[in-house]
């Protein structure tokens, strides 16, 4: 099981275009081994699911999608941010618990954390297969510094792939960072 964390707006774009190229291999079998697929998505997203029905309509037909509690709201206060992170943190346990998801592929927006802190930790516990593997794409906009998101998620992403080589070069002393050139 695969597990592809969505954000909106641009998060949404990108993560809909590396799971195109991630689908769009002529090995079947390759692709049958990220099957099945859970779109997660923050219960606020109200264009996100519309979009990836549009651009990957055979996946998202067999997909399903899940509403899950965004941790911090754009505007919401730090001190508040504490208890909705908390409460978006127990889902995620819940359900990377219940799915044990092989893969989880993210890209910025601030529900991944949650997500990829409960694999790891899970993982740790042995719950998690230790095959499995959480994969972050740093946004595509992030040129010089790494996201709030990023920050948090390069300690335990098993690949952290960014797109600039400038931002390559600033962090070429950890060893799970990546640089592909244009992957998007």
């Amino acid at each position: 099981m695969t597990y592809v964390i969505l954000g909106s707006g641009g998060h949404t774009a990108e993560m809909g275009r590396l799971t195109k190229a991630l689908l769009k291999q002529k090995d079947p079998t390759k692709v049958a081994c990220y099957m099945p697929i859970r779109f997660i998505l923050a219960s606020s997203d109200s264009t996100s699911e519309e979009y990836l029905r549009q651009l990957l309509p055979k996946v998202a037909a067999k997909a399903e999608f899940i509403k899950v509690p965004r941790s911090r709201s754009v505007g919401q206060s730090w001190l508040t941010s504490i208890f909705t992170t908390l409460w978006a943190l127990l889902w995620s346990c819940y359900l990377v618990w219940r799915d044990r998801p092989q893969l989880i592929l993210c890209n910025g927006p601030g529900t991944c954390v949650p997500f990829c802190y409960a694999a790891h930790l899970l993982r740790t516990l042995g719950r998690l297969p230790s095959n499995s593997r959480i994969i972050f794409v740093e946004s595509f906009c992030r040129v010089e510094s790494l996201s709030l998101s990023g920050r948090l998620l390069l300690p335990l992403a098993d690949l952290f792939v960014v797109h600039w080589p400038m931002l390559a070069q600033r962090y070429k002393h950890k060893s799970n960072l990546r640089y592909f050139g244009r992957i998007l």
